[in-house]
This record gives C-alpha cells, sequence and structure tokens, in this order.
C-alpha cells in the first residue's frame, strides 16, 4: 500500500520526488545490468559473442524481406489510391463503398 503524502509540504515533496527519481534510475540500470549479463549467459552457452548472436540475427532477417504484393483496386478518381486486397479496406474505399459502388468496380 502506498503511505499518504497528503499531509507533505512542499519540499518534503520536491525531496520525495528527487529521491524517486534517483531510484527509478538506479532500478532502471540494475535492469539493464540484468539483462546484459542474461545475455551474456546465453552467448556463453552457445559459446558465441554477443556479436555473434547479433549478426546471426540480423543476417536472419535480411534473407526473408517481406514480398510487396500489387494492388487489386485502384480508385477511379486518384489514380495513386489503390488496396491490395488484404487487411482493413482503406478509408478511399470505403466512401465508395458507402455511396453504393460494388468492390468489383475498382478491380485493376
Amino acid at each position: 500500500m502506498m503511505p499518504d503524502i497528503s499531509n507533505l509540504s512542499v519540499e518534503q515533496l520536491k525531496r520525495l520526488q528527487a529521491e524517486a527519481e534517483a531510484l527509478i534510475a538506479t532500478k532502471k540500470d540494475q535492469a539493464i545490468e540484468d539483462a546484459y549479463n542474461q545475455i551474456l549467459a546465453i552467448a556463453d552457452n552457445l559459446g558465441l559473442s554477443i556479436e555473434q548472436i547479433l549478426e546471426v540475427g540480423e543476417s536472419k532477417r535480411k534473407k526473408s524481406p517481406r514480398k510487396t504484393v500489387a494492388p487489386r483496386y485502384r480508385s477511379k478518381i486518384n489514380s495513386t489510391d489503390t488496396w491490395t486486397g488484404r487487411g482493413k479496406k482503406p478509408r478511399w474505399l470505403v466512401a465508395e463503398l458507402e455511396k453504393g459502388a460494388k468492390l468489383e468496380d475498382f478491380l485493376i
């Protein structure tokens, strides 16, 4: 339970705030150090350096770039407005459909 600090003076509250900020900084530093030590232990168990693990991770990300999907629908008003047919319908298409247009009307 949190202590009631409503009766503290402004000066006491400022001192409490400074102490809290210092404690927060210390706890963040400790969390970072703990995480670093966990990463070192994982790397050590694998017989690798942290740098080697990062290199492997980066190379895996670069090997599988997202494939771009060709648009299937195009706006009749603005030809730069397109939609692949995946995910949420774009605003321009929703507006046209609300006016009574059919989705097939915008097929490319």
